[in-house]
Order: C-alpha cells, then sequence, then structure tokens
C-alpha cells in the first residue's frame, strides 16, 4: 500500500496531520533543536568533555545536524507507516536501524551526505543514528522480529515525503542536490539489512582505534541527538517551536547574586563559618568539602558556587529522592530563586506540590512536569545524582539533559551513600568532564575513595582542593556512645520520655522497626511514630512531615522508629538515639540526628547513643559491615564523650584500602551500541499499588494518572512474592496487589500476608 503522506508519529487523523506529526515537519523540528543547541552550548559542550583543543563547533554542528536529517528517514517504509495508522500492526524492523542500512544500501546516498567529511564525523553521526532509541546491543540485535505478517518490508526511497527530506538538507545543510533514492523490498525472510549487520565488527574496530578525545565526542553527539529528538517530538504537542524553545531554556543560566542569597537566607543573622568563606573564596573548580553533619555544608556549597556556577546552569545532585525534596524545601523555597529553580526526581511532581501548596503553582507546573526535558530549563536543578550520573550508562534523562550538563556546574552531597557501581559512574563522569566546576561533600570519607578522586582529577590536570569543616563545631563532644546490647534499652527510652525529651530509634529492616513501635505502643509509650519506606508514597510523605514537625515544633516528648530514611533526609536533633548496628557510615549518619544543635562556646551535655545487636547483617550485604567489627568500633568509642571528629577519624583508620575503580560506561564506551545499564547496585524491592488503590490510578479512558500512581506506589520486598507477582495487573511500573496479599494501615505500613 503506497500512502500519500508519510507520518512521524502515531495520530488520530493519519489523513490530515499537523505538520509536526509528518516525516518532513519532525525532521524540521529536530533540526530546528539541533541547531539550536549547538548554537547555544555547543562550545560549552566541547570545552566541558575537554574537546576544544581538538574539535571546533563546526565539526560538531556538522555531525550533528547530519544526523538529525537521517535518524528518522527510515520510517519511510511500509512496515511503520502502517503501525502509526493501527495499534495492531508490527513492525518486523526498528526504524533507526533502516535510517543507519540506508546510507549502506545507496553508496549515493552514503557520499552526498557525508562529503567532505571526516571519518569520524561519519562514525559520530551513525552511532547516533543507530542508537537514539537505545535498542542496539550488538550486531546480532538486527533480526526480523515476529509477528508482523509479512515476509517483505517495503522502503519508500522514491516517495514525494523522503525527496523532500533530502531536499531539506540540501537547504538546511548546504548539500548539493540530492541523488535518487529507489524503493527497495526487504527480504523478511532472509537476513535483512545485511550492509548493516556486517557493518557492526568494522565499526567496533573504529571504535576502538578512536582517541579518547574522539570517543568522547561521538558520545556527544549521541547525546545531543537524543536531547533534540525528545525536543522535536515533544514541543510541538504544546504548541512551542523547538528551536525557539531549546535556544531559550539554554541561555537561562543562574547568577552569582541568587546564589549568594540563597547561602544568605540560610545563615539569617549569623556570619559565615571559616570554611564556608573559604569555599566562598576558593579558585579551584574541584572541591572536596569534608564536614560533619549539620556545619553548613550546604551554605558553603551555594557560596561556592556563586563564583563557579555564575553563567553557567548548576546540579546540587543528593543521593536519595527524599534528601533531594529537603535540599530545596530548606534553601531554595526560603529564597528569590523558586521560579528559576527545579525539584527533579521520580516522584518531584509529588513533592512539589506538598512543598508549595498545589499543582497550579506556577513553578510546581514548570518543574514539576516530570518530562525528560525539566534538566534542560531551570538554572538551578535540585536532584538526585541519577539525573546527572545516569548519562554515564545511557539514561534517557541523563542524556536529554546533556546539552545542559555540558554548561554546568555541579555539587554532589552526601557521596559517601554511593554504592560501588554509583560511585564508579562519578568517577567516569569527573573523567569526561574535565573543566566543569565540581564540588564534593560528605562528613566522611575512606581515604581510598579520597585517593581515587584525586587521580581522577589528576588525570586531567586538576587538583582537588580539600576545605576541612569548622573544627570548633566538629570538636564538640557531643555524643556518648554506650556498648552495643542485644535488647531494647525500654528503661532508657521510658525515662526519657518521662522527661519530655525526643527519641530517634533507628532499626536496619522495615519488620524490625514495626515490631519496636508496635511494642512501645503495646507498653503505653506516647506518641509513637513509625516512619520507613514501606508506605504509600502520600502516606509516606505526611509521616515524614509529622516527624519533622513533633521534633522541631513540639515541646512534647516523642519516640520515632524509623529506618535507614532517617540518615539523610530528616533535619532533626534527638536527645537519645537508639540503632541497630550498620555499616561505620550509616551510624555516623544516624548520629548527625543525635544532639544536633549544639553550639560552640557553649555547655554542651553529650547525647546518649545506645546500639542493638540485630540477629543479622541484613539489609546490608556481608561484604558490606560485620557485627563483630562494628561491635569493636562501637567499644572503642564508648566509655566517654566523643566527637564528630572523633567518630570520623575512627572510621577513616579501619576502612577498606583497595583503591575502588571507575566503571564500563554505555555511553562512552558504548560507539556503534547503544544500551542502557543499571546506575546502582539491584536492590531488592519493586513498587506495587493496592488493589483497592488502583482504580484511582487510571482515569475513564484508561490512561494512567502518573501523580496518582506515585501517591499510591508502595515499595515492597519482591522475595516473598517473587514466583507470583509476574501474572498481577500492572499499572506502568507498577504491580497491582491482590488484597488477600498485603496488609496495609497508615499507621504502620505495608506488609506481605502469608497465603
Amino acid at each position: 500500500m503506497l500512502y500519500d503522506c508519510l507520518l512521524a508519529k502515531s495520530v488520530k487523523t493519519p489523513e490530515a496531520p499537523r505538520e509536526s506529526e509528518t516525516l518532513n515537519g519532525h525532521v524540521l523540528a529536530v533540526l530546528g533543536a539541533a541547531r539550536s543547541i549547538v548554537d547555544a552550548v555547543g562550545a560549552d559542550c566541547l570545552d566541558s568533555l575537554g574537546l576544544t583543543a581538538s574539535i571546533d563547533r563546526e565539526v560538531l554542528r556538522n555531525a550533528l545536524l547530519k544526523a538529525a536529517l537521517l535518524h528518522d528517514l527510515g520510517k519511510a517504509n511500509s512496515h511503520f507507516q502502517r503501525a502509526v495508522r493501527s495499534r495492531t500492526a508490527r513492525q518486523a524492523l526498528r526504524h533507526e536501524w533502516v535510517s543507519s542500512w540506508l546510507v549502506m544500501r545507496f553508496p549515493d546516498l552514503d557520499a552526498w551526505l557525508f562529503q567532505g567529511d571526516s571519518a569520524v564525523v561519519r562514525f559520530a553521526s551513525l552511532c547516533a543514528v543507530l542508537g537514539h532509541h537505545l535498542k542496539v546491543q550488538d550486531g546480532s540485535a538486527i533480526e526480523a522480529r515476529d509477528g508482523s505478517g509479512e515476509v517483505v518490508m517495503k522502503v519508500y526511497g522514491d516517495h514525494p515525503d523522503f525527496r523532500s527530506c533530502l531536499e531539506i538538507g540540501t537547504e538546511s545543510l548546504g548539500l548539493p542536490k540530492a541523488p535518487s533514492v529507489h524503493d527497495e523490498a526487504v527480504d523478511l525472510l532472509g537476513r535483512p539489512l545485511g550492509q548493516l549487520r556486517s557493518w557492526f565488527p568494522e565499526a567496533a574496530d573504529q571504535h576502538s582505534a578512536l582517541t579518547a578525545e574522539e570517543g568522547r565526542f561521538v558520545a556527544l553527539v549521541k547525546a545531543m541527538l537524543v536531547a533534540a529528538d525528545v525536543i522535536g517530538s515533544a514541543l510541538p504537542k504544546h504548541g512551542l517551536d523547538p528551536s525557539d524553545w531549546a535556544k531559550t531554556v539554554l541561555e537561562r543560566v543562574c547568577e552569582a547574586h541568587d546564589l549568594r542569597e540563597v547561602a544568605a537566607r540560610r545563615l539569617g543573622k549569623h556570619a559565615p563559618r571559616a570554611f564556608q568563606r573559604e569555599a566562598a573564596a576558593s579558585q579551584a573548580d574541584a572541591v572536596f568539602i569534608k564536614a560533619g553533619c549539620g556545619s553548613g555544608k550546604t551554605v558553603a556549597a551555594y557560596l561556592w558556587a556563586a563564583k563557579h556556577g555564575s553563567a553557567k546552569k548548576l546540579f546540587v545532585c543528593y543521593p536519595t529522592t527524599g534528601t533531594a525534596t529537603e535540599g530545596f524545601r530548606d534553601y531554595v523555597i526560603p529564597s528569590e530563586m523558586v521560579p528559576d529553580a527545579a525539584l527533579l526526581h521520580s516522584r518531584s511532581s509529588v513533592d512539589l506540590e506538598d512543598l508549595l501548596g498545589g499543582p497550579e503553582d506556577e513553578a510546581s507546573l514548570r518543574a514539576a512536569a516530570l518530562d525528560t526535558l525539566a534538566g534542560l530549563d531551570a538554572p538551578l536543578a535540585i536532584c538526585t545524582a541519577d539525573r546527572v550520573l545516569g548519562l554515564i550508562q545511557n539514561g534517557r534523562t541523563g542524556l536529554c539533559s546533556s546539552p545542559a550538563l555540558g554548561r554546568a556546574a555541579f555539587v554532589f552531597d552526601e557521596i559517601h551513600q554511593y554504592d560501588d557501581r554509583l560511585f564508579g559512574a562519578l568517577l567516569r563522569f569527573l573523567g569526561a568532564f574535565s573543566t566543569s566546576p565540581v564540588l564534593l561533600m560528605t562528613a566522611s570519607l575512606p581515604e581510598n575513595r579520597l585517593t581515587v578522586l584525586r587521580d581522577t582529577l589528576a588525570s586531567s590536570g586538576r587538583d582537588l582542593h580539600v576545605i576541612e569543616g569548622p573544627r570548633d563545631l566538629e570538636g564538640i563532644e557531643r555524643y556518648r556512645l554506650a556498648p552495643p546490647v542485644k535488647g531494647p534499652p525500654w528503661d532508657v527510652i521510658e525515662r526519657n520520655l518521662a522527661d519530655s525529651k525526643k527519641v530517634l530509634w533507628v532499626s536496619n529492616t522495615v519488620w524490625r522497626a514495626t515490631s519496636f513501635a508496635k511494642e512501645a505502643t503495646r507498653r503505653g509509650l506516647r506518641p509513637v511514630l513509625a516512619y520507613h519506606s514501606r508506605f504509600r508514597y502520600e502516606d509516606r510523605l505526611k509521616r515524614h512531615n509529622a516527624v519533622i514537625h513533633a521534633f522541631q515544633h513540639q515541646q512534647e516528648p516523642v519516640l520515632a522508629v524509623t529506618t535507614q530514611v532517617c540518615e539523610v533526609s530528616l533535619d532533626i536533633s534527638a536527645d537519645l538515639l537508639v540503632s541497630d548496628l550498620a555499616p561505620v557510615p550509616a551510624l555516623i549518619q544516624r548520629l548527625g540526628r543525635l544532639n544536633r544543635r549544639v553550639v560552640a562556646d557553649a555547655p554542651v551535655v553529650p547525647g546518649e547513643a545506645v546500639f542493638l545487636v540485630p540477629a543479622s547483617e541484613l539489609p546490608y550485604g556481608s561484604d558490606q559491615f560485620s557485627i563483630g567489627e562494628v561491635t569493636s568500633w562501637v567499644n572503642a568509642l564508648s566509655g566517654r564523650p566523643v566527637s564528630q571528629a572523633d567518630l570520623a577519624a575512627a572510621f577513616e583508620k579501619g576502612a577498606p584500602t583497595e583503591v575502588p575503580s571507575s566503571c564500563e560506561s554505555q555511553w562512552l564506551d558504548g560507539g556503534p551500541f547503544s544500551m542502557a545499564a543499571p546506575l546502582r547496585e539491584a536492590g531488592g524491592s519493586f513498587p506495587v499499588v493496592r488493589e483497592c488503590d488502583a482504580p484511582s490510578c487510571v482515569d475513564k479512558k484508561g490512561r494512567v494518572i502518573r501523580e496518582a500512581l506515585i501517591r499510591c506506589s508502595i515499595p515492597m520486598p519482591l522475595g516473598p512474592v517473587a514466583r507470583e507477582y509476574g501474572g498481577w495487573k500492572r499499572i506502568r511500573s507498577s504491580f497491582v496487589a491482590p488484597a488477600e496479599r498485603l496488609k496495609y494501615s497508615k499507621e504502620w505500613g505495608a506488609e506481605w500476608l502469608n497465603r
């Protein structure tokens, strides 16, 4: 069947599509977005990746625009055109495979498109086209898929719309008259697209022969095409011109006085501490701040950013969604930067409604759209590390944010919380973005990790400037650690509550936390707040806020029984800490919630910390901590008042000595292959929705209501239902748990029921 109009998208009225839905219109939109990206930030991106000396902006423009012209030409085939007109039709071959194959099948087209270009430019363009949907693992993937119902796929090389696309190249890229390309019947019963399949071994060899700079150039073109394609697809739906939008948002940058104002609002009447002044004055664009909990690291970060993030985008990266939200709550909302800031993580639309008072708020509407382009817009992005480091493993939000990342400064907070995989991604990022200003922060870091950070930066000619936290604060003897015990210290807890004290109890597992909280309630202790991850997200937000309010604004006693969620997302100060033994960095973070508000030059009564011996190392692996070794660590510090400096010194003395290594990067190392890879080590939970909540997550037409799904989702352990969950209904990535398998209460959270 010959179609009068070639489409690029599924449309409701294929006989009368909008221009942006046609193949020609989409190619023009993506070309416009690509051109604006290069014009706005091309030079910055080349500089950030250390490519300015070897590659100029015109080379980047040439490679990207030719990839943009070619990327969807493969949609001019009978299968794709049928599929966008019918929901039941299936393609045998992906369109981006066909796009790349065209220049190999038709030498005249290849010669016309890449005439005068270096082999590296052609290679970068082809890799970008082939991988812009992240579906190429190796050459063996190029096979016809079952279900198309046909044995031949026709490529419409002679279609007027195909010829019109080539004419766009003549007009927009300054190419000569385009060659003729005839229709082609692709035999699906043989080994289709044989030229492309044969190209992969050659491409792998070519990629291995590239210099390090050429490899980063190829990766940059691949990322920019993904961003341009998403811009060209998403913006016309909202009546926006992709070219104008890309230019406008990429030119929005931070100003020094705004960033200083964020710090000033937090400081209030207090003068900056010495280490904060050192950060503000530092000329170094690679800095590590080592400072204890509650010392003011984030204020120092904004003061540093006022110098190194001015006229740039600024990404402030936290290890978890909770810490990102708290960073937005505590620093951005009180400042005047709300209109220029975005909270970016997987659940931030819901968090912003809670923080800003409703979806009608202007900042919420813009920043919480939660599409993959959100990282391009706001000058200041408060996000999880995944938003930035995800680029290293071809995470789609990272790829779509890549034009902004090339014109950015970065703050990575709480880097001690990074698992080995995520820390390896940080090393690859620092090695690739070799001139981008970067600030790393944490309370304590093993010497082996600090060493490899220094070495990674040194490989690109940078020194790591280390700034120590306030010694007067970190030297205050604010804790008194008791030797570990096996049973809960109810007498100590009851005595503190009777004295109207605040008690924080941290357990390693949800089961232990809820068990202890229920036992405290049975003993008549009031009030008891259980807080962990296994609540519906909207209930978790309420519980989070309730804990903060009870500790910060109420005079009455409170017992909060939590899990690891308290370690970095709760800005509270407890009078008594009860904690399971855990990895030492986790214990240091938990102790950071104890006696947190002490000040220098004032009398201090050390806060008491009692540690419980858990039955096992769960949920940590035996490679992460040993109960016996941590018991010895606590015993060595018990019986006397200790400070944050004492904790850090004891931790660093016993930390592992083997040097961590950077990770393999799907983005930097993939070359002709493009797949996404996990950024973090695998966890044991998966998202679940209660059966009674499922109807509220879809509208009358069966469309998913994203915010409702986020609010209702519960992360649950996979093990107890591993053999059955595959048969449950799904709403996107969340599984609908049958009512007879899941017990839930707003007080205690969720737990699996036995059959």
